[in-house]
C-alpha cells in the first residue's frame, strides 16, 4: 500500500510540475506574440517587458493548474488526464473562457490596466486573443503533459 501511495504522489507531483512548466512556456510565447501588437500604450522597455512576461506567464500557469484541479474535483479524479473525455475537455475549456472573461473585463473596464488597439478582434468588448488564451494554452499544456508522461513517457497508461 505504501508503494502505491508513493507512486501516486510522485505521479501527481510530476504531472502538476510538467503541466505548470508547459503552461508557463506556451503562455510566455502567447503573451510575447500578442501583447506587442494588440494592447495600446505598450511599454517596449525590454527589462520591464521581460519581467512582465515572466510574471503574467507564471500567473497564467497557476491558473491553468487551477483549471485542471477544478476539473479533477468535478470528476473526483486527479488523473483524468490519462483518459480524458470530451466532457472534461469542454468543462476545462469553459472554465478557461470564464476565468479569462472575468480577468479581461475587470482589467480593461474597471481597473483600466490596459486597452486594446483597434486591430484586436473583440467579442462583447473583450479581446478575442486573451479570451481564448487560457483555454488554448491550457489544452496544449494538458496534451503535452499527457504525451510526456503517458504517451511513451514515465508513467505509461
Amino acid at each position: 500500500m505504501k508503494n502505491y501511495r508513493k507512486r501516486d504522489t510522485l505521479e501527481l507531483g510530476s504531472m502538476l510540475f510538467f503541466m505548470f512548466g508547459f503552461s508557463f512556456l506556451v503562455n510566455f510565447l502567447w503573451e510575447a506574440l500578442h501583447a506587442v501588437y494588440l494592447y495600446q500604450e505598450h511599454d517596449f522597455n525590454a527589462s520591464y517587458y521581460i519581467r512582465m512576461l515572466l510574471y503574467v506567464s507564471t500567473v497564467d500557469g497557476l491558473i491553468v493548474l487551477g483549471m485542471y484541479l477544478g476539473v479533477s474535483i468535478i470528476w473526483l479524479n486527479f488523473f483524468w488526464i490519462k483518459a480524458f473525455m470530451k466532457k472534461q475537455l469542454f468543462v476545462f475549456t469553459f472554465i478557461g473562457i470564464a476565468v479569462a472573461s472575468i480577468i479581461e473585463h475587470l482589467s480593461v473596464f474597471h481597473f483600466r490596466k490596459w486597452m486594446y488597439k483597434e486591430n484586436m478582434p473583440t467579442i462583447f468588448d473583450i479581446g478575442l486573443s486573451p479570451l481564448i488564451q487560457l483555454s488554448v494554452t491550457g489544452l496544449w499544456a494538458v496534451w503535452l503533459t499527457r504525451e510526456l508522461l503517458y504517451g511513451k513517457g514515465l508513467f505509461r497508461i
